[in-house]
């Protein structure tokens, strides 16, 4: 089907995700009674639509589960305030708070910082949360010229952006009548946790306010502490059974993420605290309401969920020995970056997983391309008996297609990479070392997003075409 067949509202959503590929701002819909908003993935096209200074600090919205846990690791604030954020992010506010000087803050979020303060908001709504979450993240701001009032009408941002908007997303229909519409109204939270009035908007402050200082009250008695493992993922060094060393699986290590974060759906709770583990095969997790999952000490898990891929018998009996122990109510103790979960005579010891595994830095390193990307989510992998790989060194490209040579230069930003003068040498390839200079080829464009996990780099053109590349790494 293409994308005329599609719905008017779902075919605008996906002309909405090309442009945003293409460096393009998308002036979008919000619930009532917000007012719409204007979108992008370079912030300076933010401020160039609204008229403003270039370089000038915007929010950015961090809607996906990566983009909102790099966020939180970075706030300089305690366990029960970034609950509260939380709770503030589900209510559709925008909020201000204390960033930590911290030189391995993502790049992305330069934009969005000024003077040791962070803008951030959760921008994803139900009926456009396609548009929102084709992105790692996105820059934002209310739909409005400088001097003008916010447009609260698909028509009101028409006659805004007449000739520069380069794609509206009509969604009046979507929303509920309101007598009143706004912007959202920004907090500023203290490093101490105390939220204040920053900017009034839609929601009424007092009633606002009121309502984030009694659920931050309520989660610091249920954690107990001021601070959890929420926010962090952490990966084991060190599983101990009776006294002697558990050996794992061969090439396997347990992974425990924790995370705070809003309830997108209407109803209690507003946020959820969930836990998700790995070992190896399948992806496990649950979900409680905020300050209910590390209550008294202990880890409260009353069932677990996952995927359900088929293991071999030694990593389906290890999984199976992972989520035994974790819905037991094992103690948690938190030391520095080192978590330690007992219960019964098994002692399972893990290290914060940014300490355990920092981000690699993207030059100097050889990236190995493991599977090549159409349409931003379509991906396929190759079984090439030499493997196509990139470096970045200081500006140059080099790398190897899986048939030719390749070389170019190369220029970043915070958030892209732009190439040029791109060439290959000129031998005969394969097909499938054809298929894959192709794809490389067609990725090497300017303004191309990346992004490092570990030892894995993502690059995607604006076209949607891309790679997903790794560094080798061993246990």
């Amino acid at each position: 089907m293409s994308v005329m067949d599609l719905p008017e509202f779902e075919a605008a959503l996906m002309y909405g995700v090309e442009a945003l590929r293409e460096g393009l701002a998308v002036v979008v819909a919000n619930p009532s009674p917000l007012t719409y908003g204007v979108i992008a993935r370079d912030a300076r096209v933010v401020n160039r639509l609204k008229g403003r200074p270039a370089g000038q600090p915007v929010g950015v919205s961090v809607h996906t589960e990566a983009s909102h846990d790099r966020l939180f690791r970075c706030l300089d604030l305690r366990t029960d305030s970034l609950a509260m954020v939380d709770f503030a992010l589900a209510e559709r506010i925008t909020v201000l708070a204390p960033i930590r000087p911290d030189p391995t803050m993502p790049e992305w979020l330069a934009p969005a910082v000024k003077d040791g303060w962070v803008l951030f908001f959760d921008g994803s709504w139900g009926p456009t949360w396609f548009l929102w979450e084709s992105h790692p993240f996105l820059y934002g701001s209310s739909a409005n010229r400088t001097g003008e009032a916010p447009a609260a009408s698909a028509a009101e941002a028409r006659a805004q952006f007449p000739a520069r908007s380069q794609m509206i997303i009509d969604a009046d229909d979507q929303r509920r009548p309101a007598t009143a519409y706004g912007p959202s109204t920004i907090i500023r939270v203290a490093r101490d946790g105390r939220p204040r009035l920053h900017r009034s908007g839609i929601q009424d402050p007092d009633v606002l306010l009121n309502r984030l200082r009694e659920f931050r009250s309520a989660v610091a008695v249920l954690d107990g502490s001021a601070r959890s493992p929420l926010g962090r993922t952490y990966l084991s060094t060190s599983v101990d059974e009776n006294g002697k060393p558990k050996q794992l699986v061969p090439n396997t290590r347990i992974r425990l993420g924790f995370a705070r974060q809003p309830n997108k759906n209407e109803g209690d709770p507003r946020v959820w605290d969930i836990v998700r583990a790995h070992v190896g095969c399948n992806s496990l997790g649950t979900a409680a309401a905020a300050g209910e999952l590390l209550t008294g000490g202990r880890l409260s898990i009353p069932g677990i969920g996952g995927t359900q891929v088929g293991c071999e018998p030694p990593l389906r009996d290890q999984e199976e020995w992972l989520e035994a122990f974790l819905t037991s109510g094992p103690a948690w103790r938190l030391s520095g970056d080192e978590l330690t979960l007992t219960s019964g005579g098994t002692t399972i010891t893990l290290l914060d997983r940014m300490v355990a595994e920092p981000d690699f830095p993207l030059d100097g390193v050889k990236w190995t391309v493991v599977t090549t990307i159409t349409n931003a989510d379509a991906r396929q992998g190759y079984g090439r008996t030499e493997a196509a790989w990139i470096r970045f060194d200081d500006g140059r490209l080099t790398g190897w297609t899986g048939g030719n040579d390749v070389t170019g230069t190369v220029t970043r930003n915070n958030t892209e990479l732009s190439f040029t003068d791109v060439a290959v040498s000129n031998r005969a390839c394969t097909a499938e070392s054809a298929a894959m200079q192709a794809a490389m080829l067609a990725t090497f464009q300017p303004a191309v997003s990346y992004t490092i996990d570990h030892n894995q780099l993502t690059l995607l053109a604006p076209s949607g075409r891309g790679l997903d590349l790794s560094a080798q790494v061993r246990y």
